[in-house]
């Protein structure tokens, strides 16, 4: 059976991470070597470097199916636009729908008749067998974790159990072939090309704005070591470790970097993502990490700049291991970056706090998201009365859902003034030309593109012009020192 893989481009994507964070589309990968290991014959279209119309794409590749990623609810409209493409160009065409957004919220799906099936969770079995049962004309109700059409523009779960969660350690390598003619295209900021691999997947925490521990009920399932170390051995200098929880399993962290120190492979970039006290309880277990890079990046969950905004989140964790987990990582030599939420309610004090903290811990590697309820989370259901927009274009984590404490103009001034005190800000701590003595020459364009685009996450204006009307909002009286106008920098 001819599959297409394809991952859609969300065009509305000009905030956050989107504009300088792209990279390779590791789930489809790893479902193109369970297609292939089936006898499959696959294709991949990712349609963030596309220049090919998607007609041009389907009678070229001519597929009998197309599997859709919709990783983000920010991507849903576009998953669904090309959809409809599909079923424009031919009808005949099989057309499933997955992704961890879709997989957390299928609902997001309901009125659109083109999709056929939605799948529910992860895809390297499921996949395979609803392409076997399509080809062979079977009865797809005998499929488990499927969605199918009603007739009415809704879908029903068939009546087939879920197997067990997938062993990680029995499934194939992902699949690298298929996004070979993208490869230099990947980047991280400054990074070119970027690779990922995965190690883990889930997570037992509990964030109360996080869908991977609701979707995964909270498991921690790993690769086995020597998988791991071959994947590690076929990616290039520049690589993002994607595991949700970076060094969650000690004894296992500590066999996995045992054996990649093992291999001759070193890298130019290593980058992961965990949180502060894993870093705190695990000294060690960095300090045998790191000979693996040369620059060896943390990305952290730093979320908030207090213990209640922590616990707020529900992180189980206080401000005092954030401290030190940045102390620790610095001494031995990893870069710290990491990301803080806004929290709609803030007042002007917390913005102050926040800049206060940022300095003092010289926190300027970071980004900042406003806390968005994502469909699928149990936030999501508990903030369904105060949310004001569901246009899921709006869901990328840097628009306004409800009316914040602030003034919204206000409110967009100081978060704004967040952005601008962090290293993207080109007329800030670094400057342009740093910025491009990092890459080789013939990245430098593609780089000043990517700058130049970061900056308008520093214009009050440009989030203005996005932010949809929201209706009036009754507060609870703040205390005045909560309330003291702060000043920004250059004002």
């Amino acid at each position: 059976m001819r599959i297409l893989l394809l991952r859609p481009y969300p065009e509305t994507a000009q905030f956050g991470l989107a504009p300088f964070f792209q990279t390779e589309p590791l789930g489809l990968m790893y479902l193109a070597a369970a297609l292939r290991s089936a006898g499959h014959s696959v294709h991949l279209a990712d349609m963030r470097f596309e220049r090919r119309r998607i007609t041009d794409i389907l009678r070229e590749s001519q597929p009998d199916l197309v599997a859709i990623s919709c990783l983000h609810i920010l991507e849903a409209p576009a998953a669904l636009g090309v959809a409809d493409q599909i079923k424009a160009h031919n009808l005949k065409i099989f057309v499933a729908l997955g992704g961890h957004a879709i997989s957390a919220y299928p609902k997001a799906v309901d009125g659109n008749r083109s999709v056929d099936a939605i799948c529910i969770g992860e895809g390297e079995t499921l996949l395979p067998a609803l392409c076997d049962a399509v080809a062979n004309g079977r009865a797809l109700d005998t499929l488990p974790s499927l969605l199918l059409p009603k007739g009415d523009g809704r879908f029903q779960a068939t009546t087939a159990k879920p197997g067990r969660w997938l062993d990680l350690a029995q499934m194939p390598l992902p699949d690298r072939s298929v996004v070979a003619r993208y490869q230099k295209r990947y980047c991280c900021l400054n990074y070119m090309p970027m690779w990922t691999m995965e190690t883990a997947r889930g997570c037992s925490y509990r964030c109360n704005f996080c869908s991977v521990w609701q979707l995964y009920k909270r498991t921690y399932r790993c690769h086995a070591p020597d998988q791991v170390r071959g994947d590690f051995e076929a990616t290039g200098r520049n690589l993002f470790m994607v595991d949700d929880l970076f060094w969650a399993d000690r004894m296992r962290s500590e066999e996995l970097g045992h054996t990649l120190l093992q291999s001759s492979e070193r890298k130019n970039l290593l980058l992961v993502q965990t949180r502060a006290d894993l870093v705190t309880e695990n000294a060690d277990l960095l300090k045998l990490w790191r000979p693996l890079a040369k620059t060896f990046d943390i990305f952290f969950g730093l979320e908030s700049h207090t213990s209640p905004g922590l616990s707020s989140l529900n992180k189980d964790a206080d401000i005092n291991k954030t401290v030190e987990a940045v102390r620790i990582a610095r001494e031995l030599g990893f870069g710290v970056t990491g990301n803080f939420i806004i929290d709609p309610d803030f007042t002007e004090a917390d913005f102050q706090g926040l800049w206060d903290f940022m300095d003092e811990h010289q926190l300027y590697r970071v980004g900042f998201t406003i806390l968005t309820p994502l469909p699928g989370t149990y936030y999501f259901e508990k903030s369904r009365k105060k949310i004001d927009v569901f246009d899921w274009t709006h869901y990328d984590l840097h628009h306004l859902l409800w009316q914040p404490r602030l003034p919204v103009d206000r409110f967009f001034e100081l978060y704004c003034e967040s952005w601008r005190r962090s290293v993207l800000n080109i007329a800030g701590k670094k400057k342009w030309w740093q910025w491009l003595k990092q890459v080789r020459l013939r990245d430098i364009p593609r780089l000043a593109r990517i700058l130049a685009r970061t900056q308008t996450l520093m214009d009050p204006q440009a989030y203005l012009k996005e932010t949809n009307l929201l209706g009036p909002r009754k507060l609870t009286s703040v205390s005045e020192s909560s309330t003291d106008t702060v000043s920004l920098r250059g004002a």
